[in-house]
């Protein structure tokens, strides 16, 4: 089963009308098509990033006199790195834009962990909420004294 992480914007009405879900772990399109997928999620700074690298790699094949081989690894590392953060630098610019992480969910893919999502909210809005038993601290220790 894969793993999805579920964000939600607050200030829209219905919150899970635009969820996103991102799926956690490597990013295959990510390792495959570097820049393109930056640019492609308006990952501006990743995309800055993966340019700088490029350049950085391409110095380093140059002054170190090395050939096809050294590029092809350096871009290949290059690649799995940028595909293992790829999907966390999706959450942090969520995150930057107010988006909140709602819910873990997993599923078979994508649909099957958007449908158990729903469901999930869907039991936990019928559900009556009860009061919780608030835990006052004493004191002189601070530690909570219950009823």
């Amino acid at each position: 089963m894969k793993v999805y992480t579920v964000h939600t914007h607050p200030g829209d009405a219905d919150p899970m009308e635009n969820a996103i879900l991102i799926r956690e772990g490597f990013n295959f399109w990510a390792f495959l098509l570097s820049g393109l997928w930056a640019l492609y999620h308006r990952l501006w700074l990743g995309f800055l990033g993966l340019v700088a690298v490029s350049f950085l790699c391409s110095f380093a094949v140059m002054f170190f006199d090395g050939g096809p081989e050294m590029d092809f690894a350096l871009a290949l590392v290059t690649g799995i790195g940028f595909g293992l953060i790829a999907n966390d630098l999706r959450r942090r610019k969520l995150a930057a834009q107010g988006w909140k992480m709602t819910d873990i969910v997993a599923g078979k893919n994508e649909s099957d962990a958007e449908h158990r999502c729903f469901e999930r909210l869907n039991t936990s809005r019928q559900r009556v909420p009860h009061i919780a038993q608030t835990a006052v601290s004493t004191p002189s220790t601070g530690s909570p004294s219950y009823p």
